[in-house]
Formats: C-alpha cells, structure tokens, sequence
C-alpha cells in the first residue's frame, strides 16, 4: 500500500490537511485514534507532529501557510504559523 499509485488513504489526507489548516482539533479528535492512525501505514508520527502544531497554534487558529503536493505514492503537506498571523 505505501508504494502503489497514491497514499494508502487519499481521503484521510484531504480531510486532514481540512483539519490541520482549519485548526479543527475537536474534528481532528473524534475521528482518529492511535488504531485508525496504524492502519494505513507509517505516517502516523508526521501525522501527530502536525496535531501537536495545530495544538500549540490554538484552536481554531487557521494556518498561515497551507501547501500539499500529491507525489506518486504519497501526498506532502506543509503549514506554517506565524506567531502575529500571516506575513504580508
């Protein structure tokens, strides 16, 4: 599942980076736990960091910076916040 022609849950990814980017941690939180992690595979730590940066930005608080790129057999997102919102 890690190397075939997408991420092995294309649909967990887009309704993370929504999360993530939306500062949802009540979303995020009831609907994953350390089992619905393990399933598709070994994202699970990248997927935590970005829970702990959406914790310590605050809740609701959007991304300042949003970016994601579908690769071959994985999808990469990147967010950023900036401590007096975005940059101009």
């Amino acid at each position: 599942r890690q190397f075939g022609p997408h991420g092995p849950d294309p649909e967990f990814d887009r309704r993370a980076v929504e999360w993530i980017s939306s500062g949802d941690i009540e979303g995020c939180l009831s609907e994953v736990t350390l089992d619905s992690l393990h399933a598709p595979g070994n994202a699970t730590h990248g997927f935590m960091d970005f829970m702990l940066m959406m914790g310590v930005a605050g809740d609701g608080r959007k991304a300042d910076y949003v970016d994601t790129y579908d690769l071959f057999h994985t999808m990469e997102a990147y967010f950023t916040w900036y401590p007096n919102g975005a940059k101009r």
